[in-house]
């Protein structure tokens, strides 16, 4: 069995991975302790949530439950720059080294001016 992490999981709580490899393994928090190298009342404490287990612990309890845990990292799809990439990728390339230019005139005009950077 695998337990899947992905990007809304962050919403997931890290108690209620232990709690649900553990249950999917069908073994009890004293078996889990033996099999992760770690003691039950740990084991406790991140399943009530009164302690966080480390990434590095959290993998090895879904281990030890006979699971792999994956996590991986993709572009955000909720991005605010998005919209404004979109934007100037429809611009032309001249287009977009005038409004550049006229940028770069507009910072050195603040920098010369009284109070500037």
């Amino acid at each position: 069995m695998i337990v899947v992490v992905a990007a809304e999981a962050w919403e997931v709580p890290a108690w209620a991975i232990v709690v649900e490899a553990r249950r999917r393994a069908g073994i009890s928090q004293a078996e889990l302790a033996r099999r992760s190298g770690t003691s039950q009342s740990a084991v406790a404490r991140y399943e009530r949530a009164r302690a966080l287990p480390a990434l590095s612990t959290l993998y090895r309890l879904v281990e030890a439950c006979g699971l792999e845990l994956r996590m991986h990292l993709e572009p955000a799809t909720g991005d605010p720059r998005r919209p404004l990439i979109g934007e100037a990728l429809g611009r032309s390339v001249e287009d977009r080294l005038r409004s550049n230019d006229n940028f770069t005139a507009l910072a050195a005009q603040l920098q010369r001016a009284p109070g500037g950077a």
